[in-house]
Formats: structure tokens, sequence, C-alpha cells
């Protein structure tokens, strides 16, 4: 049986593959580890998908949409497929210090 991790982070993103690399390396620096990251592609078009699945993580969860839904949407899927104790969010343009979750 998979072990839940304490934390989800949930990470919706559209069209956004120039700046998510970034975004994504800055969660999975993270100091506490015991996380997985939700990355919910919201029927992008650019090269989000090749770039999550170039991060080659255990801890990355993909799931691509086929129809744009928008942020709150695509949020509202990652808290439906997140398995940890606690959710965080990070956005597709953002950076967090490696420090953040702990």
């Amino acid at each position: 049986m998979e072990q839940r991790p304490t934390v989800t982070i949930v990470l919706p993103t559209h069209n956004r593959a120039n700046t998510l690399a970034r975004s994504m390396a800055s969660v999975l620096c993270q100091t506490f580890q015991d996380f997985h990251l939700v990355v919910v592609d919201d029927a992008s078009t650019d090269d989000t998908q090749a770039l999550v699945e170039s991060f080659n993580d255990p801890r990355v969860l993909y799931k691509k949409l086929t129809d744009n839904v928008g942020g709150a949407a695509a949020r509202n899927i990652g808290i439906r497929m997140a398995r940890g104790d606690y959710v965080a969010f990070q956005d597709s343009d953002d950076e967090w210090t490696c420090t953040h979750l702990e």
C-alpha cells in the first residue's frame, strides 16, 4: 500500500511551459519532503506535458484536461486527486523558497 504524503501541492497551469519549470523546481527542492505535487494541465496547447514528464519524479502526478475549465475548476480537480492530509496551492508562474513548506 502506498504511503500517504502529509501535503498535496496543487499546481494548475494553462500554456505556461515557459514558467512552469521554475515553479515545479521550487516545489521539488523543498526541505520538507513529505509531499506530492499534482500538476493539473488545463488543456494547454504548448509543451506543458513534455515539460512535466521531463521531471521524471515519482512525487509528481500529472492530469491533462481535454477542455479548458479555468483556474478554479482546475484547482478543484487537483483537490480531488489529493492524497495528503493538507493541501497547498502553487501558481505556475510563481516560485517558492526551498523552506516554504517547512
